[in-house]
């Protein structure tokens, strides 16, 4: 396992560099459609602690905090240390659970929304049919031989990462898009109109941490490349830090910040020099190579 510092002092990031035996990566197909909106709905909702700790911290809040502290104290003679600390303490166990209440319910109406609009059609765009699947006699080929595989012209592409001891259950994807797709979103805030990106990235609970998203990262960068693409974005928030720390352990950079939600949430554009990322990859494997020598 390797350890990626972090200069916040956090609870460093523990990543696999490989990927599991049982763990393969392959094209979406119609059947995963409800396992995948399963894993949305689950990992939107593990962002909840990340968003409340964001909040928490937000500048706004702290002030108001304070505020109805001092309020609360301020007619009170002869105030004792101990009962103005139980005030802080009482305001902030009445915001926390505030917060909490109204951040679950938002996340949980976006990803319900989610649900039944973008993800929805998911079928309707990756599973009819038009990217050929691998047949049979490919099941011993390596990942690699992916890409070579028939496809149309588009980036757009939809993968889905099985677990082969669990009966091919799907337990992570992730999707990429182009300058066809059209997201409200993305065109609303601070996405340019380069392409691709990653529109979904998610990884199902139970096997978060075990480099899963990793290697469907790994593998949408090989595919891009293929197809002459220079640059990776994604548009992520400070509510999905677990999915930052990945991106910026890839080597992703920011390129804009923008806010939503009355200031309270931080969007953050970032991208990917691709051929830098397959330079600095082939130097890596050559160093290796050398070293094993």
């Amino acid at each position: 396992m390797s350890k990626v510092s972090r200069k916040d002092g956090k609870k460093p990031y523990y990543s696999s560099n490989s990927l599991p035996d049982h763990i393969r990566i392959r094209e979406f197909q119609q059947k995963d459609i409800d396992e995948v909106q399963r894993i949305y709905a689950n990992s939107m909702m593990d962002n909840v602690p990340y968003a409340i700790g964001d909040i928490m911290q937000h500048r706004y809040l702290l002030c108001l905090w304070l505020g109805l502290t001092y309020f609360t104290v301020k007619n009170h003679s002869n105030i004792h240390l101990l009962f103005m600390l139980l005030v802080f303490i009482g305001w902030g166990f009445f915001l926390y659970v505030n917060v909490r209440r109204i951040i679950t319910s938002t996340i949980s109406y976006e990803t319900r929304h989610a649900i039944h609009t973008d993800l929805s059609r998911i079928s309707e765009k990756y599973g009819s049919g038009t990217i050929q699947q691998l047949t049979k006699s490919d099941k011993h080929h390596s990942q690699e031989n992916l890409f070579d595989q028939p496809f149309n012209d588009r980036i757009a592409r939809f993968w889905v990462a099985v677990d082969k001891e669990a009966g091919n259950k799907v337990v992570g994807f992730l999707e990429i898009v182009d300058n066809e797709d059209e997201d409200p979103l993305r065109k609303k805030y601070i996405m340019e109109s380069y392409a691709p990106h990653i529109k979904h990235l998610c990884v199902a609970t139970n096997y978060k941490r075990q480099g899963i998203a990793t290697a469907l990262l790994k593998h949408a960068i090989k595919f891009i490349h293929k197809k002459n693409a220079k640059s990776l974005g994604v548009l992520t928030s400070t509510w999905q830090e677990p999915a930052m720390e990945i991106f910026y352990r890839f080597g992703f950079i920011e390129v804009k910040r923008g806010t939503m939600a009355y200031g309270f949430v931080e969007c953050i554009k970032l991208r990917l020099d691709v051929e830098q990322w397959i330079r600095c990859r082939k130097a890596r494997k050559h160093s290796s190579s050398i070293s094993d020598a």
